[in-house]
């Protein structure tokens, strides 16, 4: 039986995309659970690469964000695994590609099926990070990565630096990361690389990779989702190599010569994301304090300050992950590195 509350609207405000990168903030009423449904008070969603694309090509009344964590507000009929107050990572289900279910909205509806349950003592700070890293978990596994590899990452954002952190706790060998920015850079020294470089401007990273690992890598994961950097990616694997790419939605074309695969006998893998079980085995390991959660958020922002985020992921910036933090009125320390500690009131 419903109860009253599972009846009552839900008044939200949303960053409701106008026109093509064009927001407005919106006061929008959140549709009641239907059978087998959800309603979400979200408590942070994270900003993702794919966003910046999806925020120019969707249709205008989309909700974006797809990285989020929110309390449970109501159930629908028939919901009989999740109670008011619990908290949740959903995934799939259109989330951030259609109105009403966007983590750029203070309440969202979902299938209660896609929700992965959080554990009490984890902060939502932390557990915003769920999915994308648990992403990081998946691409790595994808490439087949054996123990004492030589591992090659192009890019240090925030999937990068994932994928890094999942890479060296699996057991790979020597790991170069290719970084030009230096806060990134940085940080990669800090999660396990051995060695960063920077990109040679208009130069081939074949050699500087190589010279790094004593070798060619074994495994390459390519992080930045960019074409011009997808093809550089699967040049650099030497025989029986494997290329991980983070395709995410480019929209410019990726040529390839299937004759320079083939005579490497190279492994070329589009991995499209993550699945309940990995947010599970991510979430169980930030709980036992095992991921340095803190040191990937770098910048926490107002819901007003989405578009300008979205704007600076265009371009090289100290950005790691953004997160719009809803009870940022109430927070003076915004777009600065995260309290590790998760203070009140993050749950």
């Amino acid at each position: 039986m419903l109860h009253e509350r599972d009846r009552a609207p839900m008044l939200s405000r949303a960053a409701v995309l106008i026109a093509s990168e064009t927001f407005e903030l919106r006061e929008l009423e959140v549709p009641t659970p239907g059978p087998g449904q959800v309603r979400l008070r979200v408590h942070a969603c994270g900003i993702c690469g794919s966003d910046k694309v999806l925020a120019q090509v969707s249709a205008p009344g989309t909700i974006l964000g797809h990285e989020v964590i929110g309390e449970i507000e109501s159930c629908g009929a028939g919901v009989t695994a999740w109670h008011p107050g619990e908290r949740a990572v959903p995934l799939g289900d259109g989330l951030g590609m259609s109105p009403h279910r966007g983590g750029f909205s203070e309440g969202i509806v979902v299938a209660a099926a896609t929700c992965v349950r959080v554990p009490d003592p984890l902060p939502s700070l932390h557990a915003v990070l769920a999915e994308p890293l648990a992403n990081g978990l998946h691409f790595v596994r994808r490439g087949r990565l054996q123990r004492g590899q030589r591992v090659a990452i192009l890019g240090a954002g925030q999937i990068g630096l994932s994928m890094l952190f999942w890479a060296r706790r699996l057991g790979a060998g020597r790991i170069v990361v290719s970084e030009p920015v230096a806060a990134r850079a940085a940080l990669a020294r800090e999660l396990g690389a051995d060695i960063v470089i920077a990109p040679p401007a208009g130069a081939d990273l074949t050699a500087a990779i190589a010279d790094a690992l004593g070798g060619r890598p074994q495994l390459v994961l390519e992080a930045v989702g960019r074409a011009d950097v997808m093809e550089q990616a699967v040049r650099l694997p030497g025989p029986g190599g494997a290329v991980v790419v983070l395709a995410g939605i480019p929209r410019d074309a990726l040529t390839i010569r299937p004759a320079s695969l083939c005579l490497k006998e190279t492994d070329l893998v589009f991995p499209i994301g993550t699945n309940a079980a990995e947010v599970e085995e991510v979430l169980a390991i930030m709980v036992a304090g095992e991921v340095p959660a803190e040191r990937f958020v770098s910048h926490r922002i107002r819901q007003a300050d989405i578009p300008a985020a979205l704007r600076d992921l265009g371009r090289p910036t100290d950005q790691i992950k953004v997160v719009v933090d809803y009870f940022a009125s109430t927070r003076s320390d915004l777009k600065t590195r995260s309290d590790p500690t998760g203070d009140a009131p993050w749950k």
